[in-house]
């Protein structure tokens, strides 16, 4: 994305409050947390440029990052536990800036319960699966964890040419992360569920 764009959204991001499930401190980064249930919210927002300069390159294909680790091969297989309605979506406030500031176009917002995989396993959920079936927006997402919690994306974007963004890192609990690709971007958050919440139970 253009270097304003990028300046625009992060003061944009940084404006908004986020209200989340159950929260342990945001500072936390670790894949377990003392009274965790092994569940984890997971929130996302896909969005793309309004208006594209002549001089973006939209179709390029930007490489593949920490998609590379096989080392925990193996272990349970990941499971959803709840679909979470637009009611329960804390992000609904940075939708709505998105979509009135005019430079973005939000394309899917959902938000879930899951247990993640095994770092390395690279096994994840379809976008059908999280509840996003937009024409065009395919591939897959992925929760993994061992010392740290990663969250990762291959996700396609059809829009004349196919974009591709394909990354995988380690995320901070409650804070949001930012993947782009100068086609489109997605912004999530992970957090970590308490046992007795709510939401685990529902």
């Amino acid at each position: 994305m253009k270097q304003g764009f990028m300046v625009a959204l992060r003061a944009l991001l940084g404006a908004l409050p986020v209200m989340l499930w159950a929260p342990v401190p945001a500072s936390a980064a670790a894949a377990a947390a003392p009274g965790a249930s092994g569940l984890y919210g997971v929130e996302i927002i896909i969005f793309r440029a309004a208006n594209p300069g002549a001089d973006e390159a939209w179709d390029a294909n930007v490489p593949g990052r920490g998609f590379g680790n096989t080392a925990n091969k193996g272990g349970a297989v990941p499971s959803i536990t709840r679909i979470l309605s637009a009611s329960d979506y804390h992000m609904n406030s940075l939708e709505s800036a998105l979509r009135s500031s005019g430079a973005w176009r939000p394309i899917a917002h959902a938000a879930w319960i899951q247990t993640a995989a095994n770092w390395g396993t690279h096994t994840g959920f379809s976008l059908s699966d999280v509840g996003i079936n937009v024409p065009g927006l395919s591939g897959s997402v992925y929760l993994e964890r061992a010392t740290y919690i990663h969250l990762g994306f291959d996700v396609q974007y059809q829009a004349g040419s196919t974009y591709t963004l394909r990354d995988m890192r380690s995320v901070k609990y409650n804070d949001r992360q930012y993947f782009d690709h100068p086609g489109f971007g997605i912004i999530a958050v992970v957090t970590p569920i308490k046992r007795g919440d709510a939401l685990a139970t529902q």
